[in-house]
C-alpha cells in the first residue's frame, strides 16, 4: 500500500524531452512550473478523512509521466505565458486524468497501474470508484475559478471522457468499422483530455483563438498516437519500465488496435496471411487466465505483422500532430511540441 505520508517525486522530464532540458530558459521554466503542479496535486487531494487522504494518494504517488499538465505548460508557453492559472488547469487535467484510472482499473479488473496494485485490488471496487469520483470533484471545484470558459472545457471534457466509455463497452454497432470504432473511443477517452490540456494551456496563456484552436487539433491527434502506442506497449513493453502487467488488455477481452488489425486480417481474402492471424488468433481468443497461455498470446501478437502496422498508424497519428503545429512562428516552444509528439510513440512505457 502506498504510504500517505511519502513526499511526491521531485518532478523530471520524461525521456524523449532533450530538447526542453537542454534549453537554458525553458528547461528551468518547466521544471519549475512542473514542481509547481506536483505541490499544487498534493494539496488536491488532501483530505480530513483518513481513509480518502490515503486512497486519493495511492496511484498520485505511484508517478506518472504528467504528460498532460507538462502540454497545458507547453501550449501556454507558446502564447508566451505559464501563469498560476496555467499551472491550476494543468493541476485540473492531471487529476481528471487521474480520477479516471481508478474507474478504468475498476472496469478492466486490472491488478497493476505505475508499478502498484490498483486502488480496487487494495480496497475493492466501491472505495475505488468513491475515491474517482472524489477526485473528479476536486477538479471541478478548481476548474471553476478559472472562468465560465475552462468550465465549459471541462463539462465538455467529461462527457466525452465518459461517452468513450460507454462507446467502449457496447462495442460497435453491427455494420461499423471495428477499427474506427475503437479510433472514436479512444479519441473520447483519451485524445479528448490531451486536447483539452492544449486549449487550457494556450487560453490561460492569453493566445489568440486561432492558436487555441490548433492546439485543440494538435492535442487531439496526439491523444490518439499516445493511446495506440500504450496499445502496442501493453503487448511488446516491459513491466518494469511500463508498470502494467502485460497483456491486461487481451486477457481482459479488450480488443485494442493489434487485434483488431488481426480480425481484419483474418477476414481477409488472402488465404496465406488469414490463416496466420487465425493461428494468432486461437490463442488470443483461448482461456487467458492461466500466465503460460497470456505469455504465448502476448509473444504470437507481437511477433505478427499486424504490431509493425499498429506502429505505422500510431506514427501517422503523431505526423499529422506535428502537421498541425505549422502555422505556428518558429519557436523552441513549438520545437518542443514537435518532439513532444515524436516522443509518445517512441517510448517503452
Amino acid at each position: 500500500m502506498t504510504d500517505p505520508s511519502r513526499p511526491e517525486a521531485s518532478p523530471r522530464l520524461p525521456a524523449g524531452f532533450e530538447l526542453i532540458a537542454q534549453d537554458p530558459r525553458l528547461g528551468p521554466l518547466m521544471l519549475r512550473s512542473l514542481e509547481r503542479v506536483e505541490e499544487r496535486l498534493g494539496e488536491a487531494v488532501r483530505s480530513t478523512d483518513q481513509l480518502a487522504d490515503v486512497t486519493a494518494r495511492h496511484l498520485l504517488n505511484a508517478g506518472g509521466k504528467r504528460i498532460r499538465p507538462l502540454l497545458a505548460l507547453l501550449a501556454a508557453e507558446v502564447a508566451g505565458s505559464v501563469n498560476e492559472d496555467v499551472v491550476e488547469a494543468a493541476v485540473v487535467v492531471e487529476l481528471t486524468h487521474l480520477a479516471s484510472l481508478y474507474h478504468d482499473d475498476v472496469m478492466d479488473s486490472a491488478p497493476m497501474r505505475r508499478g502498484v496494485e490498483t486502488a480496487h485490488t487494495v480496497w475493492g471496487n466501491t472505495v475505488a470508484i468513491l475515491t474517482g469520483d472524489m477526485i473528479f470533484a476536486r477538479a471541478s471545484s478548481m476548474v471553476s475559478g478559472l472562468g465560465q470558459e475552462s468550465l465549459m472545457i471541462q463539462a465538455r471534457t467529461f462527457e466525452r471522457l465518459v461517452i468513450g466509455q460507454l462507446r467502449e463497452t457496447a462495442g460497435p454497432a453491427e455494420g461499423d468499422d471495428p477499427v474506427e470504432h475503437y479510433l472514436d473511443v479512444i479519441a473520447g477517452k483519451t485524445g479528448s483530455l490531451i486536447a483539452a490540456s492544449g486549449q487550457y494551456g494556450a487560453l490561460l496563456g492569453g493566445a489568440p483563438a486561432s492558436v487555441v484552436d490548433l492546439m485543440v487539433v494538435y492535442g487531439e491527434k496526439l491523444g490518439l498516437a499516445f493511446q495506440l502506442a500504450d496499445d502496442i506497449i501493453d503487448l511488446t513493453g516491459h513491466p518494469d519500465v511500463s508498470g502494467k502487467t502485460r497483456g491486461t488488455d487481451l486477457r481482459e477481452g479488450v480488443d485494442t488496435l493489434p487485434v483488431l488489425l488481426l480480425r481484419r486480417e483474418a477476414a481477409g481474402t488472402d488465404a496465406q496471411a488469414a490463416a496466420a492471424a487465425r493461428k494468432v488468433l486461437a490463442l488470443v481468443d483461448g482461456d487467458l487466465s492461466e500466465d503460460e497461455a497470456l505469455a504465448r498470446a502476448v509473444d504470437a501478437v507481437s511477433e505478427h505483422p499486424v504490431s509493425a502496422e499498429a506502429w505505422r498508424i500510431a506514427n501517422q497519428w503523431a505526423d499529422e500532430a506535428i502537421e498541425a503545429l505549422a502555422p505556428l512562428d518558429d519557436s523552441v516552444a513549438k520545437s518542443a511540441l514537435r518532439e513532444f509528439a515524436h516522443a509518445v510513440v517512441h517510448r517503452t512505457g
